[in-house]
Order: structure tokens, then sequence, then C-alpha cells
């Protein structure tokens, strides 16, 4: 999602078959977003799967979801909404400030949906925070009264009612709406959750046999048609309509293949890697702090024609602009987590250890092992 943003917030403009490359890239880094939806979908079902018979259900998740979400994300507007108009004229502040109950409220996706975007755009991103937030008032609810078997129903429901509801958003909507409504993109949660299910079925994943391949497989080559019609833009009619529920059924069949392959498969290491495992840890700060970043060096002219071109192709200037935006980005994720988050995590302390904290704690304890005994000596 970030290259997504530094690719098309950068003024590249592609002119040579190599800056074609590039943009094509760029452009279809949205399905980042279908991902996260999948991923949030599975570790939250799963969380609360394994910890709704346990007391303080409620207490416990949202509390520990808020510790999590809430303080960056308030931060970020007291200094966005209250701090900044501080040192602007009265005019720029008030179309500053204009719509900011929308973004206090966690209800931005729906003035999206109603107006187009909210300002300021520079937090167009947090329609997807939005959507997050709206889903965990909802899902815990649903999780605690239901079976699993019956869980699973709702999942697929869901799945096909997103498909449905996009098709009417379109109709009788704004277009846009089709992409920013929790509703209408339920579809990505609801796989992701279907999975976290499934793995705590009798058989497991076992239960699957090879769909996860077929399903991977399927999904990838109509959406590698619909790219070569459409060219795969989240704009277009057909890719909000169909696509999406593509991207999630295969992000679903990708993360059931890495977790029942072998301890030592490329894929397990590679999720297991330093790299990723640092991403995952600054992952949310990183999100939330990239667009503004990206658009602010925009507005002030800091983009890719300011580097002249080789061969005439923008390359060096966009490899100039990431090399600025990409750190930016990460010191400010890395802030964030020293003085913002970390100091509220602290304070999960005081809450019940969900029953899902225990196999994630494991996780990480088995990444780390993973970690030690690369960097052990031969030997010892």
């Amino acid at each position: 999602m970030l290259w997504h943003h530094f690719v098309i917030y950068s003024g590249f403009e592609p002119s040579v078959p190599l800056d074609d490359i590039l943009w094509q890239t760029g452009s279809v880094g949205w399905v980042g977003v279908d991902l996260f939806f999948v991923l949030s979908g599975f570790l939250i079902t799963g969380i609360l799967y394994d910890s709704r018979s346990a007391g303080r259900y409620y207490v416990n998740f949202f509390g520990r979801r808020a510790l999590r979400i809430l303080p960056l994300y308030y931060v970020f507007l007291t200094i966005t909404f209250l701090i900044v108009p501080a040192f602007m004229d009265d005019g720029t502040a008030d179309q500053l400030t204009g719509d900011q109950v929308w973004f206090w409220s966690y209800l931005v996706n729906f003035k999206i949906a109603i107006d187009g975007w909210a300002n300021p755009t520079h937090l167009g991103h947090f329609w997807s925070l939005a959507i997050e937030e709206q889903f965990y008032l909802i899902w815990p609810l649903v999780v605690r009264m239901l079976s699993r078997r019956r869980l699973l129903l709702v999942c697929i429901l869901c799945f096909f009612a997103a498909i449905v509801l996009r098709v009417l958003v379109q109709l009788w909507m704004q277009p846009l709406a089709a992409q920013v409504l929790m509703p209408t993109r339920m579809d990505a949660l609801a796989a992701g959750a279907a999975l976290a299910l499934i793995t705590r079925g009798d058989r497991g994943l076992r239960s699957l046999g090879r769909w996860p391949m077929v399903t991977l497989a399927a999904s990838l080559g109509v959406a590698a048609l619909l790219y070569g019609v459409n060219a795969l833009r989240n704009i277009d009619p057909l890719i909000r309509i169909v696509d999406h529920s593509l991207l999630a059924a295969a992000f679903a069949a990708l993360i059931a293949i890495a977790l029942s392959s072998g301890r030592s498969s490329v894929l397990r290491l590679l999720l297991a890697s330093v790299p990723l495992v640092v991403l995952g840890k600054y992952s949310y700060a990183l999100y939330v702090f990239h667009h503004p970043i990206v658009l602010l060096m925009r507005d002030f002219g800091l983009q890719v024609d300011l580097v002249p071109t080789v061969f005439h192709s923008q390359l060096p200037g966009l490899v100039v602009f990431t090399a600025i935006a990409a750190p930016l980005s990460f010191a400010c994720a890395l802030l964030s987590w020293r003085f913002v988050e970390a100091p509220m995590l602290r304070l999960k302390r005081y809450l019940g250890r969900s029953e899902g904290e225990p196999l994630l704690a494991r996780r990480r304890n088995r990444v780390q092992r993973i970690r030690h005994d690369r960097t052990r000596p031969r030997g010892s």
C-alpha cells in the first residue's frame, strides 16, 4: 500500500516501457487493503472464538483493541485538528477542520460514501480504519452468540452479500461508496474469519484438502484476466464488484497454504523473516503516517520531476522520492511506537488475558527462536 501511494502521488508519469512497468506495480498496490482486511478477519475471529467462554469477554477484547488502536489515532487527530490549525489563518483552518467530526467518530467512510473524499484529503486513507472499527463493534457480539457451524454460515452469507451490495451501491449511490463502506467490503473480513473458524475445527486445515491451491490459482487467474482487460484499477466498476471478492478468496487461500506448510518451508521462513516481523510491529503507524507525508511532499512541490530523467525514464526521481518518503514514514512510526503505542500497550497487564493471546504469544516466541537459531554460531 505504501508503494501504491509513493507512485501515484509522486507526480510519476510513465513515458518509457520501464516506467510503465513501475506504474503498473504501483497502481495495483491498493490490493494491500484487501489483504489487511483478510488478515484482520482471521486474527480477530481467532482471538474472539478462543476467548468467548472466558469471563470479561467484552471488557478484555474492547479494552485491548482500544489500547492498540485509539491512542495513536486520536493523538494524530489532535495534532491535525487542534494544534496545526492554530498556526493557520481562519479560512485555511476552517477548511482543514470542516469535516473533523466524521474522523473523531470513526464514520469518515460514510462521509466519503455520501459526498466524496472528506477534508483533509491527507487523511483519506482513514476510511479503512473506520471499517475496521465498525467491524470490531459488531463481530464480537456475533461470535459470542453463535456456534462455529453457524458462524461459518454467516461468513459465507456475508461474503456473497458483499458482492450483491456492491452491485446495488453502484446503481443507487456514487460508485466510491462501494469501496469504502463496511457492508460492501465485508467479504474480505468474512474470508479471513471463515479461515480462522476452519482452523479450529476437528480436522483443521486438512478439511480443506487441495481447495486452497485451487482457489488461489482460480482467483488469480480471473483477476489476471480482468487486469488485461481493465488494468486492475480499483475505480473500475467491474473491479469494484468482482475483484475484491476474488482477492479476498486468494489471500485467504494464501494464508491457509502458509499455515499448512512445514516450518522449514520457504513461505513460512519468509513470513518469519526479520524485515516482515519489523514491518508487522510498526505497520499500523506506518499506515497512519505515510499517506499525509507523501501528500505534504506533493503540496511542497517535492515531486519526481525535480530529478533529471535518465534515457527519458523517471526512475531516478521515483527512487529519490521513495528514499525521502519511506524513511520519514518509518521515523514517525518509530517515534509513535516509543512515545505513544508501547506505553499504552503496557496497560494491557491490567486486563485479563484472552484465550487467543497465548496462541499469538507462542507464534511470536517461535519466530524469535527461528531468528536466534539463524544468528547462533555453528557448533554452539
